[in-house]
């Protein structure tokens, strides 16, 4: 009982979150699909154990699994600092569009943390992600997703507690695990966007497709 008790409480301290959201689609995507996008300045919550720059590079490394061209955040820093930008800027991400070519982002959010009883460890991460034209900032694509792993087990006996308990330790301590479980998550939120790698045939594939309502 003690040991249900444990995982109970563990499990009320794990971060809060929504429920997965599939890729909500706006007509956008169907009448201008992005053949680029640019990867934005991610909000990172520090809990994920994730640095900002580290999210990022996750994030723009699995959208090239989609888009034909994805502009990850090393190149957009150096871009920003040469042309001396500000992104809160809706006529500098213009010129950004302009400089680079590349007429949409991805805009994303990054949470959760990890949880560590005495035999019981979690990590959860989460991500919040929008596809935008950057000219307007009109979200063409919206997702959520989050990911999850955890080690450790119930201490029925001594033995099991000591083993537990290391496995549980182990699995907190280890700092590839938050980066593991983002790209677990990545994957996931990612399995319901189109694959735009073809931006011209999938939008002349979808332009002949009416709506179920119009059909007869």
């Amino acid at each position: 009982m003690r040991a249900l008790i444990l995982l109970l409480g563990l499990a009320a301290c794990a971060p809060a979150a929504g429920p997965r959201s599939g890729g909500l689609e706006s007509r956008g995507l169907w009448a201008d699909p992005p053949a680029c996008v640019l990867v934005l300045p991610a909000d990172t919550a520090a809990e994920t154990g994730l640095s900002p720059r580290q999210a990022e590079e996750a994030l723009a490394r699995h959208l090239a699994g989609r888009f034909d061209r994805v502009i990850g955040p090393a190149r957009r820093d150096a871009l920003i600092r040469r042309l001396g930008l500000v992104l809160d800027h809706p006529g500098d991400r213009r010129r950004l569009a302009a400089r680079t070519g590349c007429r949409h982002a991805a805009l994303a959010r990054f949470w959760g943390g990890r949880g560590w009883g005495v035999v019981w460890s979690e990590t959860r991460i989460g991500v919040d992600l929008a596809i935008l034209r950057l000219a307007d900032g009109e979200h063409l694509w919206l997702g959520r997703d989050s990911a999850r792993r955890g080690d450790g087990g119930l201490p029925l006996s001594p033995v099991s507690a000591a083993v537990a308990a290391g496995l549980a330790a182990r699995a907190a301590l280890d700092r590839e695990t938050a980066a593991s479980v983002l790209d677990d998550a990545l994957r996931s939120l990612l399995r319901d966007l189109p694959d735009l790698r073809d931006a011209q045939a999938f939008a002349s594939r979808n332009s002949r497709v009416r709506p179920l309502s119009s059909r007869k």
